[in-house]
């Protein structure tokens, strides 16, 4: 994920967080909530977020399960949107700007850690074993990711990374090899679909007049790339237990 913005490329990160698109992830938010049952949620639990984006799934947590939630972002843009939200719904909900390849919690924090669509765009290897380390024997780790639905070309990837900015969209097989070498030994792949049949909620109430032109130019590239890439790029639920 980015950070300030006239230092770095426009990304993908930043299109989301200028237009506060709430559920970016595949699936969007009704995925979410299927998913959220299968973790041992309760009132008692020590949940951490990673990416709070909005701070839509964070604010949901608390109010169906009332649990300790912790909510992370590297992103300015996305605390400052998942901040709004927190102190208009009067939720309790611990926010810090830091990186998931660099947790600045101890090890064995939490039981539960839930990433939806943001471990793909950091390094992969490193965030996991950051996941391991900080989660209590035992604890869950849940997220969405993209998946690719076959092994991608060297063109392709360079493609895919032109506009989402993630250095490799990783095969079902790719993601359960770097679940193990994190340290996961149990683990279960329990959704997937095509990203393209997920995006079904309209876009026509978005502020795309806060967008730079790079914004806009990257916009369309986002659209077309989904296109060409409709039978390629999917997603998967993944669900993990440390032992």
């Amino acid at each position: 994920m980015i950070g300030v913005l006239n230092m770095k490329k426009f990304s993908y990160i930043d299109l989301i967080a200028i237009l506060n698109i709430e559920d970016a992830h595949p699936g969007g938010f009704d995925l979410t909530k299927k998913t959220l049952k299968f973790l041992p949620l309760t009132s008692e639990s020590l949940v951490l977020e990673v990416g709070c984006g909005s701070g839509n799934t964070a604010s949901y947590l608390y109010e169906n399960y009332k649990c300790s939630i912790t909510s992370i972002d590297i992103n300015s843009r996305m605390l400052a949107n998942a901040r709004k939200r927190f102190n208009k719904m009067k939720v309790p909900i611990t926010l810090h700007q830091a990186n998931a390849e660099n947790l600045p919690f101890k090890d064995n924090s939490f039981d539960i850690i839930i990433s939806e669509s943001v471990t793909s765009f950091t390094n992969v290897d490193k965030s996991l074993l950051e996941y391991v380390r900080v989660l209590k024997k035992g604890g869950f780790f849940l997220a969405i990711e993209m998946t690719a639905e076959r092994p991608l070309t060297i063109k392709e990837e360079s493609d895919i990374k032109d506009v989402y900015g993630i250095s490799k969209v990783r095969t079902v097989r790719e993601w359960e090899q770097n679940l193990i070498k994190a340290g996961f030994r149990d683990y279960k792949i329990i959704k997937g679909n095509s990203i393209m049949n997920t995006l079904t909620k309209s876009t026509e109430s978005l502020p795309f007049q806060k967008l730079p032109p790079e914004g806009i130019e990257l916009l369309h590239k986002f659209q077309e790339l989904l296109l060409h890439f409709k039978d390629v790029l999917g997603y998967r639920v993944l669900l993990c237990r440390k032992r």
